[in-house]
């Protein structure tokens, strides 16, 4: 199987570990078990048996993931290494040569990636800079053919952070049940709304769908490496017969945290310091913007640990971010890797004395070279 190389991943892991500012990072700034846990949960995460455990998740983590949806039980849910592995098994239980994918961009590319590999046909929906990066319902239903097997969505939005209202969420189900179409949401910057509620779940809006999630980016845990599907039972199934051919199971040390963080009290008080950081850091990245109007611009996001800055020069953005890393030691992602270029990525979930000097060399890059 012939497979293209996952660019924005191949330059995080190449560089993210070297460079002197990595603001690359689309999550928010990790936190520690002493952050999370009581002595006497130190303890017994100290006493715990290592073993192999459920191959699907423990009982009770699917059961405590499956109360974040309506009417869901452990059924419905598989617990995954991290949400990559989540991505994987949609693609590996969803779709087969012949078939067409949907899939909106900017977008983390992934399930695009896969797909492809698999010999399935892939079609592009923008989110549209001009309309506040929200997607385009005609442009979709115009790709829908009898060979279309799923649609796919990031939201709350990576790597633009935008938020579709709940009337837009009901826009895109309609379609997909209009057409008896599985649609597939990767929803890993859920609970990092910076306004307003939590959105709602696409998993509680429409029975052929399945929701990505997991600990890596509202949830500031991404060592844990947890993630999950929810969905209908019979495709939980079918990821699972398929998980028997990836990781097999997940850490038993890892499953034992993520069901204590799960829980809604410590699960709203991780979301509070991710938004917290987010807020503060989003205002500086805005007045960085604004005090360098001449060479960027900024549609703010509404959610999720990156932001999407326009450049208004004439650069290729792989070739810029390159530089960048070079000669000024600060590691961006470009907006290519995302298939669309002009644009640049930036973490704001990354630590501000990360975030300021980071920022200030990227300027200062600018104004000597244009």
């Amino acid at each position: 199987m012939k497979i293209e190389e996952f660019q924005l991943e191949r330059i995080q892991s190449l560089y993210e570990n070297t460079v002197e500012l990595n603001l690359s990072e689309s999550g928010v700034h990790p936190m520690s078990l002493r952050d999370l846990l009581s002595d006497d949960e130190l303890a017994e995460l100290h006493a715990l048996e290592l073993g192999y455990g459920w191959t699907n998740g423990a009982i009770a983590l699917r059961e405590t993931i499956a109360g974040q949806y309506d009417n869901h039980g452990p059924d419905n849910v598989i617990v995954t290494n991290g949400s990559a592995e989540a991505n994987f098994l949609v693609t590996m239980s969803l779709l087969e040569a012949g078939d067409e994918l949907i899939v909106f961009t900017p977008n983390y590319l992934q399930i695009w990636g896969l797909a492809r590999a698999l010999g399935v046909t892939t079609k592009t929906v923008s989110h549209d800079p001009q309309r506040n990066w929200q997607p385009d319902i005609k442009q979709l239903k115009s790709l829908i053919t009898a060979n279309t097997q799923l649609i796919t969505v990031c939201h709350p939005n990576n790597p633009t952070g935008s938020v579709l209202s709940h009337s837009q969420m009901q826009a895109l189900v309609e379609v997909a049940a209009d057409n008896n179409i599985y649609l597939h949401a990767d929803e890993v910057y859920k609970g990092s709304e910076l306004e307003g509620t939590e959105s709602a779940s696409f998993r509680d809006m429409y029975e052929n769908t399945i929701v990505t999630n997991g600990l890596s980016k509202a949830m500031a845990l991404p060592g844990l490496r947890i993630g999950w599907l929810a969905g209908p039972a019979e495709k939980i199934y079918a990821a699972w017969q398929r998980k028997d051919y990836s990781s097999i199971t997940t850490s038993a040390l890892s499953e034992y945290v993520a069901a204590k963080v799960l829980q809604p009290a410590l699960r709203q008080k991780i979301l509070s310091r991710s938004k917290a950081i987010l807020r503060e850091n989003l205002s500086v990245l805005k007045n960085w913007v604004d005090n360098n109007a001449d060479f960027v611009s900024l549609i703010p996001p509404k959610a999720g640990g990156m932001a999407f800055v326009r450049y208004l020069f004439s650069a290729n953005s792989t070739e810029l971010v390159h530089a960048l890393r070079k000669e000024k030691g600060v590691l961006l992602i470009p907006g290519d890797v995302y298939g669309l270029d002009g644009f640049f990525r930036v973490g704001i979930g990354s630590p501000r004395e990360h975030l300021e000097p980071g920022l200030g060399r990227i300027s200062d890059y600018f104004r000597s070279n244009y």
